[in-house]
């Protein structure tokens, strides 16, 4: 039986969190932190000055999306493999901006792994296109 603290970690994110954390970030810095009171998450963003904050938001305001897209690819890898669930647990560390694209970086919870998750803006549309791990 998988103990409740090594489940996958959907619905994670809340956007009015997000964006608040957002509005409430030193923008000044180079290096932006997100963080949660209320929530166990800590986000660094890097490459700010590659996008307008509208279009960011509007990624922020999807964020749960594209996270339980990642939890699912995990989930969807850990149930096809012969590995202990530990192996497939990742959050969200870091996001890294660039002028259409996004870099989601997911480092294990339980073990030393790295993951990538590329979201790309299309017509004003943000799609998750590339899952990986490292």
């Amino acid at each position: 039986m998988i103990k409740q603290h090594l489940l996958f970690k959907f619905n994670r994110f809340s956007a009015n969190e997000v964006l608040a954390a957002w509005e409430n970030a030193d923008k000044s810095k180079d290096v932006i932190l997100l963080e949660s009171a209320n929530s166990d998450w800590s986000i660094e963003v890097d490459g700010i000055q590659n996008i307008s904050h509208p279009m960011f938001e509007r990624f922020l305001s999807k964020i749960d999306v594209f996270d339980n897209g990642v939890q699912l690819y995990c989930k969807g890898v850990y149930e096809n493999s012969n590995f202990k669930t530990e192996n497939f647990i990742v959050s969200l560390q870091w996001i890294s901006l660039h002028e259409n694209s996004i870099t989601m970086g997911y480092w294990g919870d339980y073990v030393n792994i790295e993951l990538r998750s590329n979201v790309e803006c299309d017509n004003g549309i943000w799609k998750q296109k590339d899952i990986y791990y490292q």
